[in-house]
Order: C-alpha cells, then structure tokens, then sequence
C-alpha cells in the first residue's frame, strides 16, 4: 500500500513517513532509515521492467561503494500517488536533498550527490 503525496517535496525539508513498494515487492516505510542510512528512491512507472533490473544490477554491481557511502538504494513499484518520477536523494535524517529528472540522472550523479553531502558535513 502506499501513501499519498501530501504536497511536493521542498529541498532541506524532511520527507512525510511515506510507505512505499519496492520491486520485489517488499514494503518500506522510510523514516525507518532515518538515523541509519541515506536513501535513494528510483521511481519511475513508465520504466519496463528490464530498465528496472538494470537499474537493480548497477546497484548490485557497486554495493561496496553504497555501503560505504551508507546508502539504501530503492527501485520503487508503489509509490504515493502524486510523487513525480525521479531519482530523489534523501539523506539519514529524512531531509529531501535532491531530485533528478528521469531522463537525465545517473548513477555518477546519486553517488556525487552523497559523496558531496559526507564531504560537507563531517
């Protein structure tokens, strides 16, 4: 089940406890990251399911470099319903840092994102 999407997301503003689908189905709940680690949420429902899977690859083949940077990457199926698709990158604390466009994100992009975040704040 998911929740709805109250409002749109403002950056330095912290995410509503939303409980979202992964693509294995699985639910998550995301303030059960907060304080454990950064997430990225890779929602895009006009994705066909092998992007998905590349996108699930990519993530597995650089797991060491996620786990270091504390990230949990989520391939998101069920999404709150007004959430535009995006990548949205959000940090430990639940705080909204950024989103990018589906057609122009990378995985270069999510990691630079978190390896600018540590870079600033330790």
């Amino acid at each position: 089940m998911t929740s709805p999407a109250a409002s749109p997301l403002k950056r330095g503003a912290r995410i509503p406890d939303w409980n979202i689908k992964d693509h294995e189905g699985k639910n998550h709940a995301l303030w059960d990251y907060r304080q454990k680690s950064h997430v990225i949420l890779l929602h895009d429902p006009e994705s066909p399911e092998e992007t998905i899977q590349r996108w699930v690859a990519a993530v597995e083949a650089d797991r060491k470099q996620w786990e270091w940077l504390n990230v949990k990457v989520i391939a998101v199926s069920g999404a709150p319903k007004d959430l535009p698709p995006g990548a949205y990158a959000i940090d430990r604390y639940g705080i909204f840092l950024n989103v990018f466009p589906v057609s122009r994100w990378s995985f270069d992009d999510l990691e630079r994102e978190f390896l600018y975040y540590e870079a600033f704040h330790c």
